[in-house]
């Protein structure tokens, strides 16, 4: 009998004990959730804290960007007045120069300086003996240089890569001649002009920054000094003087 009421006391006491610790338990529970939701609200407030610093932290980085971005009104109107100034003035500069060299084009084109300029056409393209080109000019100034140049155009039917001619100049006080080879292609056959479809033209000088001896009316003739007689090919003979 008095084993069984030690049994039933001790059975008492371990349930009573397991109660304590389930109560202990729940309360330490409570506690903590009632910490873990105090933190939380801890850190929710320092987060909109944060949060609010933050944003007027990046309100004033924005209005310091928009004052270096975008200046003041008169600011950009100064700015842009000044570059566009430089430009146009530039500009304005660029067509001066553009300008001077068209005009030095035109004017250098003209030929202003030429004294005489001939072309004589070669009857059926055969060029005889007899047929000479020939220039009759003045002299004004003798003591400026002058060019005098032998002007040539042949066709397809030309069979020689080079072309001899005999030239006479003549003044009032003598006359002298001067034999003179002209080469035409190279070795391969290939012409050596300016091509324009089956005619190749040429302009060879003669006399190169000469000076007449004096004042006065000239002549000259060329004549071409090949073995043939007529010479087939030739188009066009002409003389240049400038």
């Amino acid at each position: 009998m008095l084993k069984e009421q030690i049994q039933n006391r001790s059975a008492i006491t371990v349930t009573a004990i397991k109660t304590v610790i389930k109560i202990e338990t729940k309360d330490q529970r409570i506690k903590t959730k009632d910490q873990s939701l105090m933190n939380s609200k801890e850190q929710g407030a320092r987060s909109k804290e944060q949060g609010a610093r933050n944003k007027e932290q990046g309100t004033l980085k924005v209005g310091r960007t928009m004052r270096f971005v975008c200046p003041p009104l008169d600011s950009l109107s100064r700015l842009f007045g000044r570059v566009g100034g430089g430009f146009l003035t530039n500009l304005f500069s660029k067509l001066q120069i553009i300008t001077f060299f068209c005009l030095l084009f035109i004017f250098s084109s003209c030929n202003f300086n030429t004294v005489v300029d001939t072309n004589q056409s070669i009857e059926d393209n055969q060029w005889l003996y007899a047929n000479a080109a020939k220039a009759d000019f003045e002299i004004t100034d003798a003591a400026k240089p002058y060019e005098v140049s032998f002007k040539l155009r042949i066709n397809g039917e030309y069979r020689y890569s080079n072309l001899f001619v005999m030239a006479t100049f003549k003044d009032a006080k003598q006359r002298k001649k001067v034999r003179y080879q002209f080469k035409l292609a190279k070795a391969d056959g290939q012409w050596l002009g300016k091509g324009s479809g089956d005619l190749y033209t040429y302009t060879f000088p003669l006399l190169k920054n000469h000076r007449f001896a004096d004042t006065g009316k000239y002549h000259i003739e060329i004549e071409q000094n090949m073995r043939d007689n007529p010479l087939l090919g030739v188009s066009d003979v002409g003389i240049e003087v400038k």
